[in-house]
């Protein structure tokens, strides 16, 4: 049997049937939850099965908020234009009423140097749930966010999907607004001369409502699979982000359907509601539906968003994990000619299955060539630094993302790196995931973390968190991993690959939860940042904390290392046994 090549599948790209996809699915406002979202979902549905796909709807209730409007008014003049946000309070029909002040990026120490307490903030930077969640602990009456040169749509809360009894005390109790940088910049000079006094009014439509969720297989039945995901739900017409992005997962779904007799895993596409207006409910919620079924038998989750926009000449910066970076940089490296950076996923983009284990590939795929501070503040949110990464344009999350801001060729190129991307990972006889790259990640991060604990008290030897005992562990996963990587590079039989495949796939859903999560295998860490090791890490200096907290911190350090030891050598098991 000849060897499947997902590397000439890319050849079949249409540019043709992508715009026709993309248009199609960008004639609807698709806020979540609602009938012209229904619309779209019904249209990708559709043309899934006429390429051959089985489909399937759920629809679960989960908490949507959707934004009506917003003012501010200062010393009597209004100011616009003026949003409100996904999640941020209403005020009411006579809105809150105090002082206005400059607070800076809206961070901790910014709102204590404002003295923002009882007081309406001004702050630089886009909409976030860190300056909602930091406003709310801070007592603020409203944040009043510069957006940029346009106002951007936003979600501010920093639950991850639909609030659970223990995170409702982290659901915002704060107004948000956002203004573009010409009213912004005039209300700083405005407030350099004196105090000023602000109105802000807001509403805000959230509640609990049904959601569409809709899965298309491709001979998913009894085998192994990959899931290929992407919200459809939509900020205004969002033709880029996300109906460009719909646009790509239905064309490789054709495509790899006209070689499905080519593939050894099958092909599981999941299209999302409740990405932007409830903080990726949609994803969590099948997370949690399905999690044995998601880590029994998925061997890796690819996400697209935002595939085609103008400008957007820079594949550099997509995420991967360490375990998914290798094939992704091969791939781009030479489609593109682009040297992919490793770049670790932030806290986006409906990556809701690293508890269940699923190593990952890319968010957005491309980026804009030119960066500014708008556009650097897109990159930072999509997870990487103010220092690479172009963003996703200055339509993005705005009234103007419209048919107009998407380049076929652009938009074909971005489709032909997820075709060879899915196609390698249904086709290839030992799945293609470096184990060994997520254990140097994690060796690596350790080097960094220990430090953070050299004034931990010590009474005597008994007092020891076991770091050694992890490092110690991390090097005997090394060792077994190299011995697999061997194994696999030379002549094998298909037996062969399949047991190393497994012993990859079981030491990387090992791995994941314990490299990417504080919450571990079964819930889902707030959207406020996702470092390496989380659960290692002080949940704050430990220079500012009493003796109890560091006599108590040491315990729950050392529980900390047993579970991150239980994953390393859970992965060690899992590949020694292949070798053994």
């Amino acid at each position: 049997m000849t060897k499947p090549t997902p590397g000439t599948w890319i050849d079949e790209v249409s540019a043709d049937r992508l715009m026709h996809d993309t248009a199609a699915i960008a004639q609807w406002v698709r806020l979540s939850g609602s009938d012209d979202e229904r619309k779209a979902f019904d249209y990708v549905s559709e043309t899934l099965q006429t390429a051959g796909l089985r489909t399937t709807f759920y629809e679960p209730t989960c908490l949507v908020s959707l934004p009506v409007s917003g003012s501010l008014v200062v010393d009597d003049q209004l100011l616009s234009p003026c949003i409100t946000h996904a999640f941020g309070t209403s005020t009411g029909e006579n809105g809150v009423v105090g002082e206005i002040v400059y607070a800076g990026r809206g961070e901790d120490g910014d709102l204590a140097a404002a003295g923002a307490r009882g007081k309406i903030v001004l702050t630089d930077g886009l909409a976030t749930p860190g300056k909602a969640d930091a406003a709310t602990r801070a007592g603020v009456l409203a944040v009043v966010n510069i957006s940029g040169d346009h106002v951007h749509e936003m979600i501010v809360s920093p639950i991850w999907g639909s609030p659970t009894p223990d995170r409702f005390d982290r659901v915002p109790t704060v107004p948000m607004l956002s203004i573009d940088t010409e009213a912004g910049e005039r209300l700083k000079k405005r407030l350099q001369t004196g105090k000023g006094r602000a109105r802000v009014w807001t509403e805000v439509d959230t509640g609990w409502r049904p959601i569409p969720v809709l899965i298309a297989d491709l001979d998913v039945d009894g085998r192994d699979y990959v899931m290929f995901s992407g919200h459809v739900d939509s900020w205004h017409y969002g033709a880029m982000d996300n109906a460009s992005a719909n646009a790509t997962m239905i064309e490789t779904a054709r495509i790899l359907a006209a070689h499905r007799g080519e593939l050894t895993r099958g092909a599981r596409f999941a299209f999302w509601s409740g990405h932007s207006h409830a903080r990726y409910a949609g994803s969590t919620w099948f997370a949690d539906r399905f999690w044995f079924d998601l880590r029994e038998r998925c061997v890796a989750h690819v996400n697209v968003d935002s595939t085609g926009g103008i400008g957007a000449t820079d594949l550099t910066g997509s995420n991967t994990m360490a375990e998914s970076y290798p094939l992704a940089r091969e791939i781009i490296g030479r489609q593109v000619d682009q040297s992919l950076e490793y770049k670790r996923f932030g806290r986006a983009g409906d990556q809701s299955f690293w508890g269940v284990g699923l190593s990952s590939f890319y968010m957005s795929m491309s980026q804009q060539g030119e960066v500014n501070e708008m556009t650097a503040d897109q990159a930072f949110l999509l997870g990487g630094t103010t220092a690479r990464g172009g963003g996703l344009g200055w339509w993005w999350h705005t009234t103007d993302d419209t048919l107009d801001k998407i380049d076929a060729d652009y938009l074909v190129r971005d489709t032909r790196v997820y075709v060879e991307t899915v196609g390698r990972l249904v086709t290839d006889a030992v799945l293609p995931l470096s184990a060994g790259a997520a254990i140097d990640e994690m060796a690596r991060s350790l080097q960094e973390i220990v430090p953070l604990w050299a004034s931990l008290p010590r009474g005597s030897d008994a007092d020891d968190p076991g770091f050694d005992a992890l490092i110690a562990d991390l090097t005997e996963a090394r060792k077994a991993a190299d011995a697999v990587a061997t194994l696999a590079a030379g002549e094998i039989t298909s037996d062969q690959a399949a047991r190393i495949s497994a012993a990859i796939l079981a030491a990387t859903k090992a791995l994941v939860p314990a490299n990417y999560t504080l919450s571990g295998e079964f819930g889902h860490d707030l959207a406020l940042g996702a470092e390496s090791l989380p659960a290692l890490r002080p949940h704050r200096p430990l220079v500012e904390m009493s003796d109890d907290e560091l006599w108590g911190s040491s315990h729950a350090l050392r529980r900390s290392i047993n579970r991150i030891r239980h994953a390393v050598r859970a992965a060690t098991s899992a590949l020694s046994g292949v070798t053994s």
